[in-house]
């Protein structure tokens, strides 16, 4: 028995005696443990006060803490703080040592929340402590969204500022701040904007700022191209000039004397040059892609279609074949009249008029508008007794044809699917020459005489150096171009292009000279290479909007040579209106992507314009998604409509009774300006330079006491009138917004543009109508307004637009006429369209 409860103990005083053996090593080791964990962490305290005390200083109310702060802190302190164990309370460390690290360690664990946190109280406190400097600059206190747009420095600092928000007045205060709190000394800055008047004003602003600053006027203010020039005269162990003194003028006349040389002295470029200029001069567009013919029209307007021996004809394909003719000396009439028997004539129809007629051969020429499979554009329409518009073309070209062999006259045909397939001119000249027509070719100086009168040699020179500009503020050669193996008119483009590049940058290297682009780059290249090497602490763009490819690359090599320089850059993205000369929009609209960690601020109050236009503009430019969304408000309220919309009975008007029209409506609104305030300064704004009135200077000598001054919508960005006229507010192709889309061929030295409808053109439309402080005025056709107008129209008060009278044959605009047999409505497009309609079926 008491064998048996010595057995039934055993096991249990094992169990127990295990369990005290482990406890006793747990604890033997967790005391080895703690100990050695204690040793080094006292070893390590000196080490880690200095990373507590390093913190307090980031955290002191002293600075802002910026993201390379933390960068830095982290970097040097990071292993430090990742060697301590997280069960260094029990290791038996004082209670204030304890406290020290726990504190420490919360605080880099939470390290980017503990940071905004501090960061937007340091805007509180800084605002309050620099309230005088804020508060004395202008004649009143600057806006609180200023004052922390100001105020919050970080490695990049965006600031979105509205239309008549203060952008100059912030980056000047910017400065004055940077020097009063001794962040900076003037010779630490860089501030740059685009144009010259821009940086005086910038310049004026920061010393007057700055005036009891020691050494303000060493403040270094500049435009991208000065910089740029400054730098590469600096590295440079040659003198460099500025090409053609600057003068695009200048430029273009030197591409034109090129041009000749090469085309009288290269008969491979003198080949290229003339099948560009002939056949290519045009940007492609099948008839097949638009909808209605009135669109069609619309687009054809655009181009002069003006052959090389100056006779006008209808379409693109129409030019082609008169300039392959106009070539090889083969004589032609456009458009010559078929004398047809009494028995042949339709009084429905206009009289027979085939395309071409060649008089020595007495050959006519048909060229018929469809595709392989005989269907006609979308467009066309259909016409009693037949069912379709493609029935009723082949009805018609079926008659021609009955027409020629009844009067035994010889007819040949080409066909658009022909150019589509790039074969209408070689088939047009084995047809020709098939029936014995012989094909000279012109001399050298007779071609370049017909090339020289050419409207479009013009348009070619001016595309040539704007294709030249793009390409180098890209930084790109000609090798660069990915030419589409579709895109003939491109590859044909750079076969002209290639040559009168290699000449242009000849000339400049010749004459150590250097052009806009080449400033930029050439700085670029040399501050990368650690040639220059001036040290910024900060660097302020203004006008951030219109940074272009070339200026991105040389803010990347400023901010790669100065790792801690802070990027403070003041734009809005509503008035990016320059993609025409490289100006990338995605630049700021993608700001942090390009640039890195950034603080993005806006300000948001407009001191320029009142309520009204403010709601009626915001609203407007912001139907586009891609605008960076911002609410602004206004200090100013409307006393009146701001908007008050002058439509003008002006279709069907000769151009000089238009001209007359309209003037007689400024002088109207001039005096009603002039009633309610004397001295008003008042901006006549157009989409162009020819929107300016004939009469404009008989207006200003009317209206002396007004200041009376005409601008562009592109050159009147960044300034301010009492009211605005903003003139021709049509539709069309040199309406607002213009219908004149950039040519295809600069697309591909382009940045992509905004894929939303007329986006550009909506900007710069944002721009014209936030110039004036009161009121915008707004002039249209009555019966052509542009859609920018029937918007504003649905956005803000305005008076309604009548309805608009349709052509029957193409949708397009009709407009009262008087003929011979008294008043008829016509359409706008005549005579590519005779469409027209009675009165009394109008009434």
């Amino acid at each position: 028995m008491k064998e048996d409860k010595l057995n039934g103990i055993k096991p249990l005083t094992v169990v127990l005696l295990c369990l005290s053996i482990f406890g006793i090593w747990f604890l033997w080791t967790k005391w080895v443990r703690n100990k050695k964990a204690r040793q080094k962490l006292q070893t390590l305290l000196p080490e880690i006060r200095d990373a507590a005390k390093d913190f307090e200083q980031l955290i002191n109310y002293d600075y802002y803490f910026s993201n390379f702060r933390e960068q830095q802190f982290t970097q040097a302190r990071s292993s430090l703080l990742k060697s301590i164990p997280g069960y260094y309370g029990e290791v038996g460390l004082d209670t204030a040592d304890i406290e020290l690290l726990s504190k420490l360690l919360n605080s880099y664990q939470h390290i980017k929340s503990e940071r905004a946190v501090y960061n937007d109280r340091f805007v509180e406190l800084e605002a309050a402590k620099y309230a005088n400097l804020f508060n004395s600059l202008e004649s009143y206190p600057l806006s609180r969204d200023q004052v922390e747009a100001i105020i919050r420095d970080e490695d990049n600092n965006l600031v979105i500022a509205g239309a008549g928000t203060g952008k100059t007045t912030t980056i000047s205060a910017k400065v004055a701040y940077l020097l009063e709190k001794g962040l900076a000394k003037p010779q630490d800055l860089l501030i740059i904007s685009f144009t010259t008047n821009a940086v005086d004003e910038m310049r004026e602003r920061c010393l007057k700022f700055c005036r009891n600053m020691p050494d303000a006027d060493k403040l270094d203010v500049r435009t991208f191209n000065s910089f740029g020039y400054f730098v590469t005269r600096f590295c440079s162990a040659k003198e460099v000039l500025l090409a053609f003194d600057g003068k695009d003028d200048k430029a273009k006349i030197f591409l034109q004397e090129r041009f000749s040389y090469l085309f009288k002295n290269d008969a491979d470029f003198q080949k290229k040059a003339i099948n560009f200029i002939a056949f290519f001069s045009r940007p492609e567009r099948d008839e097949f892609e638009y909808e209605t013919r009135n669109e069609y029209l619309k687009h054809e307007q655009s181009y002069k279609n003006v052959s090389l021996d100056g006779t006008q004809v209808n379409s693109k394909e129409e030019l082609q074949i008169a300039n392959f003719l106009c070539l090889f000396k083969i004589d032609y009439e456009y458009e010559r009249h078929y004398p047809l028997q009494p028995e042949d004539r339709n009084a429905s129809f206009a009289a027979y008029t085939p395309d071409f007629y060649f008089p020595k051969y007495k050959i006519w020429h048909e060229h018929y508008g469809i595709d392989r499979e005989g269907n006609v554009p979308s467009f066309f329409k259909a016409k009693h007794p037949f069912r379709t518009a493609k029935e009723t073309y082949h009805a018609g070209m079926l008659w021609k044809e009955d027409i020629h062999k009844k009067y035994g006259t010889t007819l040949i045909k080409t066909y658009s699917y022909e150019n589509k397939e790039n074969s209408l001119l070689q088939n047009l000249k084995t047809r020709l020459e098939t029936l014995g027509v012989e094909f000279n070719k012109r001399t050298p100086e007779e071609l370049y005489d017909l090339i020289q009168l050419s409207p479009e040699y013009e348009d070619f020179i001016a595309l040539v150096h704007s294709f030249l500009g793009l390409l180098k503020s890209n930084g790109k050669q000609p090798a660069d171009i990915i030419i589409p193996k579709a895109d003939k008119r491109l590859k044909t483009f750079m076969d002209v292009f290639a040559p009168l590049f290699r000449e242009y940058e000849r000339k400049l290297h010749d004459g150590h000279s250097i052009d806009y682009n080449d400033m930029i780059n050439l700085a670029s290249s040399y501050i990368s290479a650690g040639d220059y090497t001036r040290s910024y602490k900060y660097i302020l763009v203004d006008e951030f909007q219109d940074m272009s490819l070339g200026r991105y690359e040389l803010l990347k090599s400023l901010r790669k040579q100065n790792p801690a320089a802070k990027l403070y850059a003041v734009g809005d993205d509503w008035q990016s209106i320059f993609r025409f000369s490289g100006s990338d929009i995605s630049i700021i609209t993608q700001f942090e992507e390009h640039f890195g960690y950034t603080s993005q601020s806006a300000i948001l109050t407009t001191y320029r314009f009142n309520n009204e236009i403010l709601k009626t503009t915001s609203d407007f430019i912001q139907k586009n998604p891609g605008q960076i969304k911002k609410q602004l408000t206004a200090l100013s309220v409307a006393q009146q409509p701001s908007f008050l919309f002058h439509g003008l009975e002006l279709s069907g008007h000769t151009l000089q009774q238009k001209q007359a029209i309209k003037l007689k409506c400024i002088e109207h609104l001039l005096e009603n300006i002039s009633a309610t305030k004397s001295d008003a300064v008042v901006f006549l704004i157009g989409r162009y330079k020819h929107n300016k009135p004939p009469g404009f200077q008989d207006l200003q000598a009317e209206f002396t006491e007004l200041s009376l001054s005409y601008f562009t919508a592109h050159s009147v960005k960044g300034l301010t009138a009492d009211f605005a006229i903003l003139l021709d507010l049509d539709s069309g192709v040199f309406g607002f917004p213009s219908e004149i889309a950039d040519d295809p061929i600069l697309n591909s030295v382009l940045h992509e543009g905004d894929k939303f409808d007329n986006a550009e053109e909506r900007r710069l439309f944002y721009v014209a109508t936030t110039r004036a402080r009161h009121q915008n005025f707004m002039l249209y056709d009555l019966h052509n307004p542009s859609k920018f107008v029937l918007e504003l129209q649905g956005i803000g008060s305005a008076q309604s637009v009548v309805e608009k009278k349709s052509c029957p044959e193409c949708g397009g605009i009709l407009v009262q006429r008087t003929g011979s047999y008294g008043a008829f409505y016509g359409c706008v497009h005549y005579p590519r369209c005779d469409g027209k309609v009675k009165v009394d079926a109008m009434a």
